[in-house]
Protein backbone atom coordinates (compact mmCIF):
# COMPACT_ATOMS: atom_id res chain seq x y z
CA UNK A 1 0.00 0.00 0.00
CA UNK A 2 1.27 3.47 -0.87
CA UNK A 3 1.58 5.40 2.39
CA UNK A 4 -0.01 8.46 0.77
CA UNK A 5 -3.17 6.61 -0.15
CA UNK A 6 -4.45 7.44 3.32
CA UNK A 7 -4.33 10.73 5.20
CA UNK A 8 -3.91 8.96 8.54
CA UNK A 9 -1.72 5.88 8.77
CA UNK A 10 -0.92 3.65 11.73
CA UNK A 11 2.68 2.59 11.94
CA UNK A 12 5.60 1.53 14.10
CA UNK A 13 8.93 3.33 14.42
CA UNK A 14 11.88 1.23 13.30
CA UNK A 15 14.65 3.83 13.32
CA UNK A 16 15.81 7.46 13.54
CA UNK A 17 17.61 8.85 10.48
CA UNK A 18 18.42 12.34 11.78
CA UNK A 19 16.92 15.14 13.86
CA UNK A 20 13.97 15.53 11.50
CA UNK A 21 13.60 12.15 9.80
CA UNK A 22 12.44 8.73 10.95
CA UNK A 23 11.71 5.34 9.41
CA UNK A 24 8.31 3.76 9.96
CA UNK A 25 6.73 0.43 9.06
CA UNK A 26 3.01 0.60 8.34
CA UNK A 27 0.39 -2.07 9.03
CA UNK A 28 0.99 -3.61 5.60
CA UNK A 29 4.68 -4.07 6.43
CA UNK A 30 5.90 -1.32 4.10
CA UNK A 31 8.88 0.69 5.32
CA UNK A 32 8.72 4.43 4.65
CA UNK A 33 11.05 7.32 5.42
CA UNK A 34 9.10 10.15 7.06
CA UNK A 35 10.34 13.73 7.35
CA UNK A 36 8.67 15.71 10.12
CA UNK A 37 6.57 18.36 8.38
CA UNK A 38 6.18 22.07 9.16
CA UNK A 39 9.41 22.32 11.18
CA UNK A 40 13.08 22.81 10.44
CA UNK A 41 16.23 21.90 12.36
CA UNK A 42 18.70 24.69 11.43
CA UNK A 43 22.14 23.24 10.83
CA UNK A 44 23.86 26.15 12.56
CA UNK A 45 26.10 23.80 14.54
CA UNK A 46 26.64 20.07 14.87
CA UNK A 47 25.15 20.31 18.36
CA UNK A 48 21.76 21.51 17.08
CA UNK A 49 21.37 18.46 14.82
CA UNK A 50 22.67 16.15 17.53
CA UNK A 51 20.26 17.54 20.14
CA UNK A 52 17.24 17.09 17.84
CA UNK A 53 18.34 13.55 16.97
CA UNK A 54 18.80 12.72 20.62
CA UNK A 55 15.34 14.01 21.53
CA UNK A 56 13.72 12.07 18.67
CA UNK A 57 15.49 8.93 19.87
CA UNK A 58 14.06 9.46 23.35
CA UNK A 59 10.56 10.28 22.10
CA UNK A 60 10.45 7.51 19.49
CA UNK A 61 12.33 4.41 20.63
CA UNK A 62 12.09 1.36 18.33
CA UNK A 63 8.63 -0.25 18.06
CA UNK A 64 6.84 2.91 19.25
CA UNK A 65 3.32 2.92 17.74
CA UNK A 66 2.59 6.18 15.90
CA UNK A 67 -0.16 7.85 13.93
CA UNK A 68 1.06 9.62 10.80
CA UNK A 69 -0.85 12.49 9.19
CA UNK A 70 0.59 12.83 5.71
CA UNK A 71 1.05 16.31 4.24
CA UNK A 72 2.92 15.76 0.97
CA UNK A 73 5.13 13.44 -1.05
CA UNK A 74 8.67 14.79 -1.37
CA UNK A 75 10.82 14.50 -4.49
CA UNK A 76 13.25 12.03 -2.88
CA UNK A 77 10.40 9.56 -2.21
CA UNK A 78 10.22 10.57 1.43
CA UNK A 79 6.89 11.42 3.00
CA UNK A 80 6.37 14.69 4.90
CA UNK A 81 4.02 14.24 7.83
CA UNK A 82 2.99 15.09 11.35
CA UNK A 83 3.79 12.21 13.68
CA UNK A 84 1.64 11.62 16.78
CA UNK A 85 2.22 9.52 19.88
CA UNK A 86 -0.57 9.39 22.47
CA UNK A 87 -2.29 12.32 20.71
CA UNK A 88 0.84 14.50 21.04
CA UNK A 89 2.55 15.89 17.95
CA UNK A 90 6.23 14.95 17.95
CA UNK A 91 6.84 17.79 15.47
CA UNK A 92 5.39 20.27 17.95
CA UNK A 93 7.35 18.79 20.86
CA UNK A 94 10.63 19.45 19.01
CA UNK A 95 9.64 23.10 18.59
CA UNK A 96 8.52 23.36 22.22
CA UNK A 97 11.92 22.14 23.42
CA UNK A 98 13.79 24.58 21.19
CA UNK A 99 15.33 21.81 19.08
CA UNK A 100 13.46 22.90 15.94
CA UNK A 101 11.88 26.04 14.51
CA UNK A 102 8.66 26.56 12.57
CA UNK A 103 9.14 26.17 8.82
CA UNK A 104 7.32 29.24 7.48
CA UNK A 105 7.31 27.79 3.96
CA UNK A 106 5.27 24.69 4.84
CA UNK A 107 3.42 25.61 8.05
CA UNK A 108 0.18 25.89 6.07
CA UNK A 109 0.35 22.09 5.75
CA UNK A 110 -0.23 21.97 9.53
CA UNK A 111 -2.94 24.61 9.54
CA UNK A 112 -4.93 23.03 12.38
CA UNK A 113 -2.00 23.48 14.79
CA UNK A 114 -0.44 26.58 13.21
CA UNK A 115 -1.01 28.85 16.21
CA UNK A 116 0.35 26.24 18.62
CA UNK A 117 3.56 25.96 16.59
CA UNK A 118 4.20 29.71 16.69
CA UNK A 119 3.40 29.93 20.41
CA UNK A 120 5.77 27.03 21.12
CA UNK A 121 8.57 28.65 19.14
CA UNK A 122 8.08 32.04 20.80
CA UNK A 123 8.14 30.46 24.25
CA UNK A 124 11.29 28.44 23.50
CA UNK A 125 12.94 31.57 22.17
CA UNK A 126 11.98 33.60 25.27
CA UNK A 127 13.29 30.84 27.55
CA UNK A 128 16.52 30.43 25.49
CA UNK A 129 15.97 26.69 25.13
CA UNK A 130 17.80 24.48 22.66
CA UNK A 131 19.10 26.22 19.57
CA UNK A 132 17.91 29.57 20.96
CA UNK A 133 20.90 29.40 23.31
CA UNK A 134 22.97 30.26 20.25
CA UNK A 135 23.35 33.77 18.92
CA UNK A 136 20.33 35.19 17.12
CA UNK A 137 22.54 36.05 14.16
CA UNK A 138 23.18 32.33 13.51
CA UNK A 139 19.47 31.51 13.57
CA UNK A 140 18.47 34.55 11.50
CA UNK A 141 21.06 33.67 8.86
CA UNK A 142 19.26 30.38 8.31
CA UNK A 143 16.12 32.31 7.33
CA UNK A 144 17.70 33.72 4.14
CA UNK A 145 16.52 31.72 1.15
CA UNK A 146 16.25 31.82 -2.63
CA UNK A 147 13.01 31.19 -4.50
CA UNK A 148 11.74 31.08 -8.07
CA UNK A 149 8.15 31.65 -9.07
CA UNK A 150 5.50 34.04 -10.37
CA UNK A 151 5.23 37.45 -8.71
CA UNK A 152 1.65 38.53 -8.06
CA UNK A 153 0.54 42.05 -7.14
CA UNK A 154 -2.90 42.57 -5.58
CA UNK A 155 -3.91 46.11 -4.71
CA UNK A 156 -4.76 46.46 -1.05
CA UNK A 157 -8.49 47.12 -0.70
CA UNK A 158 -9.41 50.55 0.74
CA UNK A 159 -11.96 48.99 3.12
CA UNK A 160 -11.16 47.52 6.51
CA UNK A 161 -10.07 43.89 6.09
CA UNK A 162 -7.49 41.48 7.47
CA UNK A 163 -5.36 41.86 4.33
CA UNK A 164 -5.50 45.65 4.54
CA UNK A 165 -4.52 45.43 8.21
CA UNK A 166 -1.58 43.15 7.39
CA UNK A 167 -0.54 45.22 4.37
CA UNK A 168 -0.12 42.25 2.07
CA UNK A 169 0.04 43.18 -1.61
CA UNK A 170 2.94 41.21 -3.15
CA UNK A 171 3.02 37.42 -3.36
CA UNK A 172 5.25 34.78 -4.92
CA UNK A 173 3.68 31.57 -6.22
CA UNK A 174 6.67 29.25 -5.97
CA UNK A 175 7.74 26.86 -8.71
CA UNK A 176 7.45 23.89 -6.38
CA UNK A 177 5.07 20.91 -6.51
CA UNK A 178 2.76 22.39 -3.86
CA UNK A 179 3.03 25.98 -5.25
CA UNK A 180 3.43 27.77 -1.93
CA UNK A 181 2.25 31.38 -1.75
CA UNK A 182 4.81 33.57 -0.01
CA UNK A 183 4.07 37.10 1.17
CA UNK A 184 6.75 39.46 -0.15
CA UNK A 185 7.83 42.75 1.43
CA UNK A 186 9.85 45.54 -0.21
CA UNK A 187 13.21 46.50 1.29
CA UNK A 188 15.93 49.13 0.98
CA UNK A 189 17.43 47.00 -1.80
CA UNK A 190 14.18 46.25 -3.66
CA UNK A 191 11.53 48.96 -3.65
CA UNK A 192 7.76 48.65 -3.88
CA UNK A 193 7.94 50.18 -7.37
CA UNK A 194 10.45 47.52 -8.45
CA UNK A 195 8.19 44.73 -7.24
CA UNK A 196 5.19 46.25 -9.05
CA UNK A 197 7.18 46.50 -12.28
CA UNK A 198 7.68 42.71 -12.28
CA UNK A 199 4.10 41.66 -11.54
CA UNK A 200 2.88 38.53 -13.34
CA UNK A 201 6.46 37.66 -14.30
CA UNK A 202 8.61 34.67 -13.42
CA UNK A 203 11.34 35.89 -11.10
CA UNK A 204 14.15 34.66 -8.87
CA UNK A 205 14.41 36.29 -5.45
CA UNK A 206 16.68 36.20 -2.45
CA UNK A 207 14.76 37.07 0.68
CA UNK A 208 14.98 36.99 4.46
CA UNK A 209 12.02 35.96 6.56
CA UNK A 210 10.83 38.60 9.04
CA UNK A 211 8.39 37.99 11.85
CA UNK A 212 5.38 40.23 12.27
CA UNK A 213 4.78 42.51 15.21
CA UNK A 214 1.61 42.66 17.30
CA UNK A 215 0.06 46.02 18.23
CA UNK A 216 -1.12 46.48 21.80
CA UNK A 217 -4.78 45.50 21.98
CA UNK A 218 -5.47 48.28 24.49
CA UNK A 219 -4.07 50.93 22.14
CA UNK A 220 -5.47 50.02 18.76
CA UNK A 221 -8.32 48.21 17.04
CA UNK A 222 -7.15 45.05 15.32
CA UNK A 223 -8.39 41.68 14.07
CA UNK A 224 -7.83 38.99 16.70
CA UNK A 225 -6.35 35.52 16.44
CA UNK A 226 -7.59 32.40 18.23
CA UNK A 227 -5.80 33.48 21.43
CA UNK A 228 -7.56 36.83 21.59
CA UNK A 229 -4.41 38.75 20.62
CA UNK A 230 -3.89 41.17 17.75
CA UNK A 231 -2.86 39.41 14.57
CA UNK A 232 0.75 40.18 13.55
CA UNK A 233 1.60 42.84 10.98
CA UNK A 234 4.59 42.86 8.65
CA UNK A 235 5.18 39.10 8.53
CA UNK A 236 6.66 37.86 5.27
CA UNK A 237 9.76 37.65 3.10
CA UNK A 238 11.75 40.88 2.75
CA UNK A 239 13.18 40.82 -0.76
CA UNK A 240 16.92 41.49 -0.87
CA UNK A 241 17.36 40.91 -4.61
CA UNK A 242 15.14 40.07 -7.56
CA UNK A 243 15.79 39.24 -11.21
CA UNK A 244 13.32 38.29 -13.96
CA UNK A 245 13.68 34.82 -15.46
CA UNK A 246 13.95 34.32 -19.17
CA UNK A 247 11.04 32.29 -20.60
CA UNK A 248 11.93 28.84 -21.93
CA UNK A 249 11.83 28.46 -25.68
Amino acid sequence: MNLLELILVLGTVIGIVDGQTIQVKDEAGQTTTVKLACINVPKTTDNSEQAATQQLTQLLPPLTPVVIRNTQQLENEETAAEVYVNNRSINLLLVESGNAVVDRDTIQDCAENRTQYFIAEANAKNQHWGLWQQSNSDVNQSKISTWQGKLIYEKIPPVMSVRAYQGEEFFLITNTPNQNQLVLRPSAQVSQAKLRSLQNQQVKITAVYTEGTRPNLTETACPLNADGQCMPQGEGYQVLSIVPLQPHN
